[in-house]
C-alpha cells in the first residue's frame, strides 16, 4: 500500500467519481483505476460499489476512509515539521474560531503574528462550536477558539476565561437609564439575535426559558454589528458579550447588566495527537494570551497582554 494510492482513494471518495478525481489529481482515468485495483488487492476487499452508472463507497470503504485521511494528514504533518527543523519558516496554519472572536480579536492578532512570521499563511475558518469541534477532530484545522471545550478524551483544551453578556437596547428604551435589569423584565420585548452560528444565541434563549419565557425573535441579523444597528433603530433588544461592546462598540446603544449575571466561556481546542510546527505553536500561544487578556474573567494565572502604545486594547 502506497501513500499515492491513499490520496487517489480519498479523492475518488470525495468527488464520488473516477472521472472527476482524475481531473483533480491531473492523472489519467486508467492510471487511477489501476492504482485502485492494486489498493483493493493489497487490502483484500472492495472499496467502491457500482450503483447503475454511479459509484459509492462500500461498507469497507466507508470504514477505511477516515483511516486513510488520518494517515495522509500525519504524512503531511511530518513534512511540515521536517521543514521547520530545516529552518524553513513557511507554510500554512489553519485556525478556527467563533464569529465574535473572528470579528473583534483576530484581525489585530494576525497583524502582529505576520510581523514575526511573514512567510506563514494563516487560513481562518469561522463557525459554530459543532463545526469547529468536527474540523479539529478530523484535522481539517490545527486548532480553534470555541465556546464549549468538546470531548476531553480527543481534545487538548486550554480554558481562556469567560466574559459577561449584557442587554443592549436603544437609547430611548424604557430601561435605557438602568444599570441592570432582570431578564423577566424583557419578556414582552421584541428580540434581535445574530444568526445561529453564534452559539450565544442558544445560550441567551436558554437563559430566558429558565426564567419562564420564550424570547420573541423579531429579527435575526447576520453579525453582532448588524444586531447593534437593528437595536439602534429600536427594532428590539438583544444580549451581546463584553468583547463586542468595548470602546466605540457601545455607541448608539444602551448597555445594561443582567441581574444575577450571564456569562459565556471560551476555550482553545486542538487534537491531542496532532504535532505542531514552531509557527503554529507561536500562534497558539498568541491566541491564548490575547483572548484570555480580553476576557473579564480570565483563567487563574493567565498573563494580560500589553496593548500597543496609543491603543486601548480590545476590552
Amino acid at each position: 500500500m502506497e501513500l499515492i494510492q491513499l490520496r487517489y482513494f480519498v479523492a475518488i471518495a470525495q468527488t464520488v467519481s473516477f472521472t472527476a478525481a482524475a481531473e483533480v489529481l491531473h492523472v489519467s482515468q486508467p492510471a487511477l483505476s489501476y492504482q485502485m485495483r492494486r489498493l483493493e488487492r493489497a487490502l483484500g476487499t472492495k472499496l467502491f460499489e457500482r450503483r447503475g452508472r454511479r459509484i459509492a463507497l462500500s461498507p469497507d470503504g466507508e470504514f477505511f476512509l477516515p483511516l486513510a485521511q488520518d494517515v495522509l494528514f500525519r504524512a503531511d504533518d511530518a513534512v511540515r515539521v521536517l521543514k521547520e527543523n530545516l529552518g524553513i519558516e513557511a507554510g500554512e496554519i489553519r485556525l478556527g474560531c467563533n464569529p465574535s472572536v473572528s470579528t473583534y480579536v483576530i484581525p489585530g492578532l494576525l497583524a502582529e503574528f505576520h510581523r514575526n512570521y511573514p512567510r506563514v499563511r494563516v487560513e481562518l475558518f469561522e463557525g459554530g462550536d459543532y463545526d469547529l469541534h468536527q474540523m479539529v477532530h478530523k484535522g481539517a484545522i490545527d486548532f480553534a477558539v470555541a465556546t464549549a471545550p468538546g470531548a476531553p478524551q480527543t481534545m487538548a483544551v486550554t480554558p481562556l476565561g469567560s466574559e459577561d453578556l449584557h442587554i443592549i437596547a436603544s437609547p430611548g428604551h424604557r430601561l435605557a437609564g438602568r444599570g441592570s435589569c432582570a431578564l423577566t423584565e424583557l419578556q414582552d420585548d421584541d428580540w434581535v439575535f445574530p444568526n445561529e452560528s453564534y452559539n450565544l444565541t442558544v445560550l441567551v434563549k436558554e437563559a430566558c426559558r429558565q426564567v419562564g419565557f420564550e424570547p420573541k425573535v423579531a429579527y435575526q441579523a447576520g453579525t453582532m454589528e448588524a444586531v447593534k444597528n437593528f437595536v439602534r433603530q429600536d427594532l428590539g433588544v438583544s444580549a451581546l458579550p463584553s468583547i463586542a461592546l468595548s470602546g466605540s462598540g457601545r455607541q448608539g446603544v444602551a448597555v445594561i447588566d443582567i441581574e444575577g449575571g450571564l456569562t459565556r466561556s471560551l476555550s482553545l481546542i486542538r487534537g491531542k495527537d496532532r504535532s505542531m510546527t514552531r509557527a503554529a505553536r507561536a500562534l497558539t500561544e498568541l491566541v491564548s494570551v490575547t483572548v484570555a487578556g480580553v476576557m473579564k474573567h480570565p483563567p487563574p494565572g493567565a498573563p494580560r497582554p500589553v496593548p500597543p502604545e496609543g491603543e486601548g486594547g480590545t476590552g
